[in-house]
């Protein structure tokens, strides 16, 4: 019998691996849209994925941590796109700021299941948490960077600015969930410009 390559069983076990991730992603997503993705258990997910514990494990640690890899790493990709335009542009500008944000949005119709979830607490988990977190980071990116200029100067200032605007985005992303459907995705957007501050992307 002829032995198996490494390379062969690398990509084997590479694939094995997308796989069960995948498995994962979809198992988070539908529990965290039924129930409390904070006090989910490990066995109840990893049986709906169907796999054991241990292979769970060796992915994540808890069902909490798993859903904000899934939707972080999304937000990610939105935040990657964000910084190459700011560094072919070498400024921000408003555009960019509203095509950010509308990815942003997209974003969220494209998680609805857990942002707009009848299950509250994995909702506000993953607008407050997750969703609010990754703004406040691309803020503070932008300060650190020097793409925007904060109006109150100072370390601490600039973390309690980068929230305020965090914050505020979720809030009124998590507002806009709870209207009557079908939402209008302009109507957010235009709504979270109109209270953008003046010093951000003028």
């Amino acid at each position: 019998m002829e032995a198996t390559s490494p390379d062969h069983t690398s990509a084997a076990d590479d694939a094995r691996f997308q796989r069960t991730r995948l498995r994962l992603t979809e198992a988070v997503l539908a529990l965290a849209s039924e129930q409390d993705i904070t006090t989910a258990s490990v066995a109840e997910l990893a049986r709906r994925a169907q796999i054991n514990r241990s292979t769970f494990y060796a992915h994540a640690d808890s069902p909490v941590q798993l859903l904000t890899r899934v939707l972080s790493q999304d937000l990610d990709q939105v935040s990657q796109r964000s910084q190459r335009q700011l560094e072919r542009d070498g400024r921000l500008l408003r555009d960019l700021t509203r095509s950010t944000l509308n990815e942003i949005i997209n974003h969220v119709v494209r998680y609805e299941s857990v942002y707009g979830s009848a299950n509250r607490a994995s909702s506000l988990y993953a607008l407050r948490i997750v969703l609010a977190e990754h703004v406040e980071r691309s803020v503070l990116t932008l300060f650190h960077a020097g793409f925007v200029q904060p109006p109150v100067p100072g370390a601490e200032s600039a973390l309690l600015q980068a929230a305020f605007l965090a914050h505020g985005v979720a809030g009124a992303v998590e507002a806009w969930l709870r209207l009557p459907l079908p939402r209008n995705q302009d109507l957010l957007l235009t709504a979270v410009e109109a209270v953008y501050p003046s010093w951000y992307a003028p």
